[in-house]
């Protein structure tokens, strides 16, 4: 068995296998300046609000036999998209970066490609809502989450 490492053409084999494999699980899956996690509101006021013109709205990949959907992992989100996009107003120097989140389908039906929209930030890091605007030009200061 020694023998399969120490060849060079298996081990690049190896390597080979090991990056296609994490690819099909979504290992390398974001690219975005800002990537953001997604909880819950649970009655958190927004701490920072966010305009962003959204650019793409896809499901996340489930995986190799959908097992990144598994209701037991922590982490799973139920039906998870990707919503991406560019900052185009914000409080703290982001405009022009592109930012990311995984929200579930439920959180976000009314989101769509194209559109501009809110999303509240707690804790810096953590996407709790994504609201829809009218323009880049919406007052966000009265926007709550539903």
């Amino acid at each position: 068995m020694a023998w399969l490492l120490n060849n060079s053409f298996n081990s690049r084999a190896i390597r080979t296998y090991g990056f296609i494999a994490l690819m099909l699980i979504g290992g390398c899956a974001m690219s975005a300046d800002i990537e953001l996690s997604w909880e819950w509101p649970a009655e958190r006021a927004i701490e920072d609000r966010i305009l962003v013109q959204v650019e793409s709205v896809k499901p996340k990949s489930a995986g190799l036999f959908g097992i990144l959907n598994s209701p037991s992992l922590v982490g799973s989100l139920p039906d998870p998209i990707i919503v991406s996009g560019v900052v185009i107003n914000s409080d703290n120097k982001l405009n022009g970066k592109s930012i990311q989140v995984v929200a579930p389908k439920l959180e976000i039906e009314s989101i769509k490609k194209g559109v501009y929209a809110m999303f509240g930030i707690v804790e810096n890091t953590i996407c709790i809502c994504i609201v829809p605007v009218e323009d880049k030009d919406s007052d966000l200061s009265g926007i709550k989450c539903p």
